[in-house]
């Protein structure tokens, strides 16, 4: 295991920062847990895409300005199911726990969250508009991510199907990320991906937990969708975009907000006259 997520060592201070409707953690995932359990923190539901470790080196920077598969350290030797008994433990019955991963590891993953005491429900896929070709004379075009659906006993699950169709497949389509919504995070999820997910699998003012939530893609989703949302990430650079993404989304929602209120406001004021 990559020393940095030793839970047994604590490398950097955690710094939090805490808004209305958002509380996030520069912290290592695996240390923060700890504090979570101390204080005695329930959720009601964890989303959350963490390192695949399937970096590798390549030739993209020959070819072209991509990285590739080459993502950085922070995706390699990272224990891909070391943390979810942890996790598990703070999720509210009933609550659920999705984890976006490589499809090569998802049956261990799967395996992690039952032994985690988890009921493994579905397999969500992200369908791409516009993947990432990968040497498209010898290879299929990579245009599908996947993601574990869990849930903890003990209480009904979440399920919001919407009306307008008449039964829900495990498949969303969004576009890779690009134009003003993409951030230096090279493995960043659609906002539109993220808005659906969040309102099928949670409802409004419930809890939502990002152990590894690098750009902040789901925290800003769950503010949009009138969620609270707690995030942790490690590496700083990620943190910091986080935060400016999670502070600007909040800014926009208060305004919205303040509108709403004095738009009432207006509407009662006319009709008592």
């Amino acid at each position: 295991m990559n020393p940095k997520y030793e839970t047994t060592k604590k490398e950097i201070k955690a710094e939090n920062t805490k808004e209305d409707d958002f509380c996030i953690h520069h912290a290592d995932a695996l240390t923060q847990v700890k504090t979570f359990k101390k204080r005695g923190l329930k959720v009601n539901h964890i989303i959350t895409d963490p390192p695949y470790n399937i970096s590798q080196k390549n030739r993209f920077h020959i070819l072209s300005n991509r990285t590739g598969l080459d993502f950085g350290e922070w995706d390699r030797d990272f224990d891909l199911t070391g943390w979810i008994e942890d996790y598990a433990e703070i999720l509210e019955n009933g609550g659920s726990m999705i984890v976006f991963n490589s499809f090569f590891h998802l049956g261990y993953i799967a395996d992690a969250m039952k032994k985690a005491g988890l009921v493994v429900k579905d397999v969500l896929k992200w369908r791409k508009a516009n993947p990432m070709p990968r040497n498209i004379n010898r290879r299929y075009v990579q245009d599908t991510e996947f993601a574990i659906w869990a849930v903890k006993p003990g209480a009904k699950w979440i399920f919001n199907k919407r009306i307008e169709n008449k039964y829900e497949r495990a498949e969303f389509h969004a576009p890779v990320v690009s134009g003003s919504e993409k951030t230096a995070h090279p493995t960043q999820k659609s906002l539109k991906l993220m808005n659906e997910i969040i309102e099928i699998h949670t409802n409004k003012n419930e809890l939502i937990l990002d152990p590894f939530m690098g750009s902040g893609t789901t925290g800003v989703a769950a503010i949009y969708k009138e969620r609270r949302f707690i995030g942790i990430e490690l590496e700083v650079s990620y943190y910091n975009i986080a935060k400016t993404r999670l502070d600007e989304t909040q800014i926009i929602k208060n305004h919205k907000m303040s509108k709403k209120i004095l738009k009432r406001g207006r509407q009662l004021k006319h009709k008592a006259v």
